[in-house]
């Protein structure tokens, strides 16, 4: 069984590769890895790093154990996989090259380190501090939950290690989980892969309105591709101390995007349902609701403010709420006031007839206050699918889900017939994207069968006719067998 990283999702997984298939999917997120044909070989030397084994594989790249010969030490090296590198992937090497820098800014003690970068016949790589040590991913698949204490404790160091990226450099991780928190032997704490952060520019950039993370962990504003700060990471930091304390993730769904819309739509969910086995302290039920509020600002104030209730949490103290008055002084009745009230001297016919009046004065102000308001939260529920339809035109469930949330609203009144057709009009076009799919992975099936008999320009032909599809995973896997295709006609046209 060999380890891979998915480059939709960012999960790791493992998989039994059937050759000669080029591909395969991630059980997280169904997105296409596809599989570099050659690895390095133990004992290859790329850059001054000599490669002594395989860690883990990703759709970009891989990860291998390596020495650095000068320093005699042992590093993490990520390679840039070669049929990856291209004119048309100058992206793919610029967010490869800004993981460098990125990584190259921090210094902190529970922050894996780089060491060197650099390109060696075409293949680019980064190397980083090697850990030996277990991340707590596997610690949990081993069905063996973190304890509450020791949990916390590691929430300090991870709080610490992400308020110093955030504060001194503004950056965001974007992609907390426990696989990506990694004890070592002597019982130290690290924070990995910075690869997705990004830089705080205070402007929107294409990067930043990409969704990036783990779906188990996904805050819910980046879950909706919304602007983030670092209140995201502190989410996705209660969504990884949930599940390890709890042994399961706060939501869970067959599905991705029923993953990502639990995480938006659904209230926190009670620990003590998710697992009845694991009994957690109030206090440390009431920190992990407050880190996952919907939103952000309902979250904590600032990570020093966050800290402060986790070492609350480990201490055990707890505020007492303050006594509520009872008028009572030293157990005495309360003072009966000295006047007495007047009688009216209006009529209570009058007092009657004013109150009827005033009564259907406000029946009829309420009546065109709540129509206004209903005729509002229509256009704005239409609106929002139109938005969301237009900056993700391949997430058809979810546009659906959102033009029946606006039919919903829109019921009795002026905006149901419109909202009516663009749900018809979007189940449509859903249907032909499906078919879309299923043509796709025909040809893609049939690209690779042959290219496995060698008919490579019949092969390419095929993949070019289907290569615009619309599902990043499968484009990114057109891409890649295209240039492979092409790479392999280039070389016979040479010969």
């Amino acid at each position: 069984m060999d380890q891979y990283i998915c480059p939709h999702c960012n999960n790791t997984f493992t998989s039994q590769r059937q050759s000669p298939d080029m591909m395969i999917y991630c059980p997280h997120c169904n997105g296409t890895v596809f599989l570099e044909n050659q690895d390095l070989q133990p004992g290859a030397v790329l850059g001054g790093f000599e490669i002594i084994k395989l860690l883990g594989k990703g759709g970009m790249g891989n990860v291998y154990l390596a020495k650095q010969s000068s320093m005699q030490r042992l590093v993490a090296l990520k390679v840039l996989l070669k049929s990856t590198v291209g004119d048309s992937d100058k992206n793919i090497i610029d967010m490869f090259n800004k993981e460098i820098q990125l990584s190259g800014k921090l210094n902190h003690p529970n922050i894996i380190k780089a060491i060197d970068a650099g390109e060696d016949e075409n293949c680019y790589f980064m190397a980083i501090s090697y850990v030996e040590g277990e991340d707590f991913e596997k610690m949990i698949d081993r069905g063996t939950p973190v304890p509450e204490k020791e949990a916390l404790a590691v929430a300090l160091k991870i709080a610490d290690a992400l308020s110093y990226a955030w504060e001194k450099h503004g950056l965001l991780h974007k992609d907390i989980k426990p696989g990506n928190i990694m004890q070592d032997k002597k019982g130290e704490i690290y924070l990995m892969d910075m690869g997705i952060a990004q830089l705080n520019f205070g402007r929107s950039t294409e990067r930043e309105k990409e969704v990036l993370g783990s779906p188990f962990y996904m805050s819910p504003e980046q879950g909706q591709g919304f602007p983030l700060d670092w209140r995201t990471d502190l989410y996705s930091l209660g969504a990884t101390l949930f599940h390890m304390m709890l042994g399961v993730p706060a939501y869970d769904a067959k599905d991705v995007r029923r993953i990502i819309e639990k995480h938006i739509t659904e209230p926190f969910p009670e620990p003590s349902e998710r697992n009845p086995n694991i009994v957690l302290s109030k206090g440390t039920v009431a920190m992990l609701r407050k880190m996952m509020a919907k939103k952000p600002e309902n979250r904590f104030g600032s990570w020093k403010e966050f800290v402060s209730a986790v070492k609350k949490c480990l201490s055990g103290s707890s505020k007492q709420a303050p006594k509520r008055s009872t008028g009572l002084v030293q157990g005495k009745s309360p003072v009966k006031p000295s006047y007495k009230p007047q009688k009216s001297k209006i009529s209570d016919a009058v007092i009657f007839i004013n109150a009827i009046l005033l009564i259907a004065i406000a029946i009829v102000i309420a009546y065109f206050i709540f129509e206004y308001m209903k005729n509002n939260k229509a256009e704005a529920s239409i609106s929002k699918a139109d938005k969301y339809f237009v900056n993700n035109p391949a997430s058809y469930d979810e546009v659906i889900r959102l033009y029946e949330f606006a039919l919903e609203d829109s019921k009795n009144t002026k905006h149901y017939a419109m909202a009516c057709q663009k749900l018809e009009s979007a189940k449509a076009k859903a249907k032909l994207f499906e078919e879309k799919l299923k043509n796709f992975d025909e040809a893609y099936k049939k690209a690779n069968e042959l290219s496995i008999k060698r008919s490579y320009k019949e092969a390419l032909d095929m993949m070019m006719q289907v290569k615009d599809i619309e599902d990043p995973g499968r484009r990114q896997a057109a891409e890649a067998l295209i240039n492979q295709l092409q790479t392999v006609l280039n070389s016979k046209t040479k010969k």
